[in-house]
């Protein structure tokens, strides 16, 4: 009979396969596969890249199930899991780096763990644009509000959540337009997986939308903001995200780990965009947290 584990493995690998689809006909190019053995236990994963195309300028999709003999301590503290406690952990990351300054980064993660006696489910999405369309914004909010609510969910909680996450306390700086966050769900383990797949499954309505911009013409000013801006993710993902922190704490594959960083970003000294600028405007209207569904 197959675990439960098993069982979210299988269909977390069926979501990659499932999101991987949809961009190998967005980007116009196939992505490259690695399939790597976790060292330090048992199991390991599959990491697709995508280093060109239509769409992206780099971007990957990776998926994993490993066994260990203890929790690091980015993913132990919430249940104060005790060091030397085996763990299961499995789920699917992405992050999508488009060529076009006037296509959103988007990050998506589902994850499941296990030790000793405790599981959990989280998990979320956030988008990160440097030319945003105000209506894409809102409609990305208003598909992540309607899912939320069709499974019973705190759409509210849960974006309140990604944009306290999703914050660069040393910059005092949005990362995006946020999305939605979650972690440690502990109900019917069948409800959480079926939750944490759907979002995985809705990826693609969800970034078709921005997708459909990939071919407008940018200027190379708009391509310098947007590797400016780049270094901003770069901060994050280096210094506060947990998953990047897990996945190095644990000893994981770190060419996987690491392919959420852009190719190319540029970090320019005490930059202040023009007054009445789109740029400016970013910065000053669209990373300040807003009600996005109810506009």
């Amino acid at each position: 009979m197959q675990s439960f584990r098993d069982e979210v493995a299988q269909r977390f690998r069926a979501v990659q396969d499932h999101i991987c689809a949809f961009l190998d006909a967005e980007n116009g190019a196939r992505f490259h596969e690695d399939n790597w053995s976790y060292d330090k236990g048992d199991g390991g994963g599959r990491t697709r890249v995508y280093d060109g195309g239509d769409l992206l300028e780099k971007g990957g999709v990776n998926f994993s199930a490993l066994t260990g003999g203890s929790l690091p301590a980015s993913a132990a503290t919430a249940f104060k899991i005790p060091d030397g406690t085996p763990f299961f952990a499995t789920g699917v990351s992405l992050v999508m780096h488009p060529h076009n300054p006037l296509v959103p980064t988007i990050h998506l993660n589902i994850r499941y763990f296990e030790a000793g006696d405790v599981y959990w489910f989280g998990g979320g999405i956030d988008l990160t644009p440097y030319y945003p369309d105000e209506s894409q914004v809102v409609g990305f909010h208003k598909g992540l509000k309607a899912f939320c609510e069709g499974a019973g969910r705190d759409y509210e909680g849960y974006k309140k959540l990604c944009d306290e996450y999703f914050y660069l306390k040393h910059r005092k700086e949005a990362r995006g337009v946020g999305g939605v966050f979650f972690d440690h769900l502990r109900g019917p383990r069948e409800d959480e997986l079926a939750f944490v797949e759907g979002l995985g499954r809705l990826f693609p309505d969800l970034y078709r939308p921005f997708t459909a911009r990939r071919a407008e013409p940018f200027t190379p000013a708009q391509r310098d903001f947007q590797l400016h801006r780049r270094s901003r993710y770069a901060e994050f993902n280096l210094v506060w995200d947990r998953g990047t922190l897990f996945g190095l704490q644990s000893d994981g594959r770190t060419e996987s780990i690491l392919m959420s960083l852009p190719p190319l970003c540029k970090w320019l000294y005490g930059y202040v965009p023009a007054p009445g600028s789109a740029e400016e405007r970013l910065t000053e209207y669209f990373l300040k947290p807003k009600d996005w569904a109810s506009l």
